[in-house]
């Protein structure tokens, strides 16, 4: 996964708060999965540019293995397969789909939520502390939790004093709001954020 700040820009206002709600950020987030993809356009106000499966060939494409799959073998119709067997099989479906004929916008229907993606998309700032409070907890999905990090990081090497007080809700309020979903170690999330 890599992480861009393509561009900002900053208003001359005095208040951090006008100063939030009026500024705008554009990432690049590239080898992402939909997966990721699909939790964060879910997040408005903000503006979105995604790689298209419609029109790109998607022949041997990439894919995001989650940690918990690696090495698990799972066993369909007297046949084992790992997560890499399965999703070479939907990739020779797939390719030879479209050598039959299959639009691309059709074939796509059997492509999983772990092909990779690029997205850019726009915030302005006040959205941008609201994603990150939500995706930077711990009990944020691995993958968004750490796409938020990454774009943390890049906001405050160039905008520290927007961003250095912002994490996740412990970090940013000094106190947890999972109630009995908390990870149960806001100290230890807060410390990570303050090396951060």
């Amino acid at each position: 996964m890599e992480v861009i700040l393509l561009s900002y820009n900053l208003p001359e206002l005095k208040s951090e708060e006008e100063l939030l709600r009026h500024s705008f950020f554009t990432f690049l987030v590239d080898g992402i999965s939909r997966a990721c993809s699909h939790q964060l356009v879910r997040h408005r106000p903000a503006s979105y540019s995604q790689q298209s499966q419609r029109y790109v060939a998607m022949r041997d494409f990439p894919y995001v293995i989650p940690e918990s799959l690696k090495g698990v073998k799972v066993k369909i119709e007297d046949k084992e397969l790992t997560f890499k067997e399965l999703m070479e099989t939907i990739g020779k479906f797939y390719q030879k789909a479209v050598e039959e004929g299959v639009p691309k916008e059709d074939a796509r229907f059997v492509l999983p939520n772990a092909c990779t993606t690029r997205i850019v998309f726009t915030m302005n700032g006040e959205e941008l502390v609201h994603f990150l409070r939500l995706r930077t907890c711990s009990r944020a999905q691995w993958e968004i939790r750490e796409m938020a990090v990454k774009i943390l990081k890049k906001l405050r090497e160039k905008c520290p004093n927007l961003f250095n007080k912002v994490g996740p809700n412990c970090y940013y309020l000094g106190y947890c709001t999972e109630g009995e979903k908390t990870c149960g170690e806001p100290e230890k999330v807060r410390e990570f954020f303050r090396k951060l």
